[in-house]
């Protein structure tokens, strides 16, 4: 009796666009020839089509990611417009994918000049990357990390670390609802804002240097 050939990826199509479950013992290279291989076969039928990248049983590298993205878009104009990290965080993507110039780490980051969306609260553990601003739509927890090249942007309160300006761009800036973070840095400063509750300020605070150093303003 045969045994039945996993797919190294499994397509599934919805109204919404169509998604992409790599398998959990597949290669990264064989996940890449499958996909070659259907996107020639019906190039028509996926043309110009949305996908969803469901990475929560099958990590992949930063690298390898923009590598899967960047030959979908090649062979039939295919966008990968969301990456599912886990059940809990999964970035938003737009635009052409383009070569990343950070090195290959677990997946945190997007594509160059695209902003990293990220959609949840950042927890305990978490690391998100970015190649050009970082964008978090909830709180950063002690023990979190944001890196971004660009901007970064909470809408929330940052109680762990941000690094804006990671590659060395002292105009880089910090936003968030408020500042209570455990260390923020821009390009290769470093700034442990005082300890201890304060009220809300009701607007955006906004880390930035000025005068040589790191200072938190409200705009």
């Amino acid at each position: 009796m045969s045994v039945p050939v996993m797919s190294p990826v499994l397509i599934k199509a919805d109204r919404a666009g169509f998604m992409l479950i790599p398998d959990r013992d597949a290669s990264f290279e064989a996940i890449v020839a499958f996909l070659e291989e259907r996107m020639e076969q019906s190039r028509d039928f996926f043309a110009n089509t949305e996908m969803v990248l469901d990475l929560r049983n099958r990590p992949m590298r930063s690298d390898e990611v923009s590598e899967l993205c960047r030959k979908l878009y090649e062979k039939s104009r295919v966008r990968v417009v969301e990456v599912r990290l886990s059940e809990e965080l999964s970035l938003s993507m737009a635009g052409e994918p383009k070569k990343s110039r950070l090195p290959a780490e677990t997946i945190r980051k997007c594509r160059d000049e695209v902003p990293v969306i990220v959609k949840n609260t950042c927890r305990s553990g978490v690391r998100i990357v970015s190649t050009s601003d970082c964008v978090v739509l909830g709180d950063v927890n002690p023990g979190a990390e944001i890196i971004a090249e660009g901007d970064v942007i909470i809408f929330g309160t940052l109680r762990g670390v941000a690094h804006a300006g990671a590659a060395g761009d002292q105009g880089a800036r910090i936003y968030a609802l408020s500042f209570e973070p455990n260390q923020i840095r821009i390009a290769d400063m470093v700034a442990v804002p005082p300890r201890g509750s304060k009220p809300a300020p009701g607007r955006f605070e906004v880390a930035l240097i000025a005068n040589g150093v790191i200072q938190v303003v409200t705009i």
